[in-house]
């Protein structure tokens, strides 16, 4: 395998200010995940308190990431007939409509086709936020308004967590706070002063391609979706059930996502100076260490040990999606980078719809702790499927190009026009006339 590449200093360019026409787009996605993270937490235990089984509401759960998964492949469907800014201000509203429709809501099967359009509508938002930020800045500088955007999007979650701490789980004061968050985030899209930029096109998806390209990698961004996102739904339901308190759980929660956001740069640079294959190992080592130990605790476990515990495995777990993309890119040509990256997006969001239901009803079917038998289960065998192909690398030794460490969310395919390392082929130049001849 050939030695890593040296990451690129920054150039003066990159350390530039960003400019302000980026305010408008961040501000609103702070307005969108703030109200995502007060729904985040509470969803679960609101209808747990409705008497809802942990099994239907694992399938709820499932239901808003499948509407995820149809908005990220057809939004652009929706958006080309009228347009960015009027696409961005319907998705909102109906985002909204639809979070306070949830107090209406009387059975399980229209909770599931509510939360399905949440879901559709939010990779809607996704996608429109991401295909702007994306025009208003200049090549060099999208790395730092990168990171600057996934800092937004991950504190914002956290931030909107932490408002329900003293929110009435039966009543309607947590839809109407989301909603009206929701409805508040239209407001700095409606002041942006920038043309809109072209239209997102259709996700170009390429299954097979990525698993001849990185099976790890897949299998490595299918985990998370499987095990962390099951934990947003699956985490309140089992820290209910062992006894804590909603402001306990909350704080829990809220540490899940901050260990997600933290840990992923530090992880990310070790990826830098080593094997990012030897990376995903350690990363699913670490996920089934922590999963196990989550597996033994109780209402008597020190809260200060179930909260770092908690973190690590929100880190941990949420680093396997950014090193499994970084280590396929690593393995593929620049030109495939984009259409390799929502790939994966797409493995994650399948992995995102099974994972709730399934890790739900485990907990239903045997005790709270058995989620933590299943995220075990499955690490256990990504880990050991990474090392049996570290092995067959060894024979094969391919040979590997090295790009540095970019963390990207789970938002929308559009995120991944942002690489800054991606150049659009260059198009090919016209074939010469040919000379005339005399008859």
């Amino acid at each position: 395998m050939s030695a890593p590449a040296t990451p690129t200093a920054p150039s003066p360019a990159s350390r530039a200010a960003l400019p302000w026409r980026v305010a408008p787009p961040l501000l609103s996605t702070a307005l969108v995940y703030t109200a995502a993270g007060v729904l985040g937490t509470l969803l679960p235990l609101r209808f747990s308190a409705l008497g809802l089984t942990p099994g239907l509401i694992g399938l709820l759960a499932t239901a808003e990431a499948l509407g995820f998964l149809a908005g990220c492949l057809h939004a652009h469907r929706l958006i080309a007939p009228v347009g960015l800014e009027r696409a961005y201000a319907a998705f909102a509203g109906m985002k909204a409509v639809l979070i306070l429709a949830l107090h209406f809501a009387a059975s399980v099967p229209a909770l599931a086709l509510i939360r399905f359009g949440i879901g559709l509508n939010a990779a809607g938002l996704a996608v429109i936020v991401e295909s702007w930020l994306n025009a208003l800045v200049s090549n060099e500088q999208r790395g730092r308004l990168l990171t600057l955007y996934v800092l937004i999007v991950g504190l914002t979650f956290g931030a909107g967590q932490l408002m329900g701490e003293n929110l009435d789980v039966r009543g309607p004061e947590l839809v109407i706070l989301a909603g009206i968050i929701t409805t508040l985030a239209l407001v700095p899209m409606a002041a942006i002063d920038v043309r809109a930029p072209r239209l997102p096109h259709e996700v170009e998806l390429r299954i097979l391609k990525a698993l001849r390209t990185s099976p790890v990698s897949v299998l490595a961004c299918a985990l998370n979706g499987l095990i962390l996102t099951a934990f947003t739904t699956a985490g309140p339901l089992f820290g209910e059930r062992i006894g804590f308190a909603q402001r306990e759980i909350i704080v829990l929660m809220a540490c899940v996502s901050l260990g997600g956001l933290v840990l992923q740069w530090p992880i990310g640079y070790l990826s830098d100076k080593i094997d990012r294959l030897y990376a995903l190992i350690g990363l699913g080592a670490g996920t089934l260490a922590v999963a196990l130990a989550l597996a033994t605790v109780d209402r008597h476990t020190p809260f200060l040990v179930l909260a770092l515990l908690f973190a690590a495995f929100g880190g941990l777990a949420e680093s396997l999606y950014a090193v499994g993309v970084a280590h396929a890119n690593d393995r593929a040509d620049s030109a495939d980078y984009v259409a390799l990256s929502s790939t994966l997006l797409f493995v994650w969001s399948a992995g995102a719809a099974v994972g709730p239901a399934v890790g739900s009803l485990v907990m239903e079917l045997l005790r709270p702790s058995a989620f933590f038998g299943y995220a075990s289960v499955l690490t256990l065998a990504f880990t050991l499927f990474a090392i049996w192909r570290l092995t067959r690398r060894r024979l094969e030794r391919p040979l590997e190009t090295r790009e540095e460490f970019l963390a990207y969310p789970q938002t929308s395919p559009a995120i991944y026009e942002w690489l800054p390392y991606h150049r659009e082929p260059p198009p090919a130049a016209p074939a010469p006339a040919p000379e005339e001849t005399g008859h």
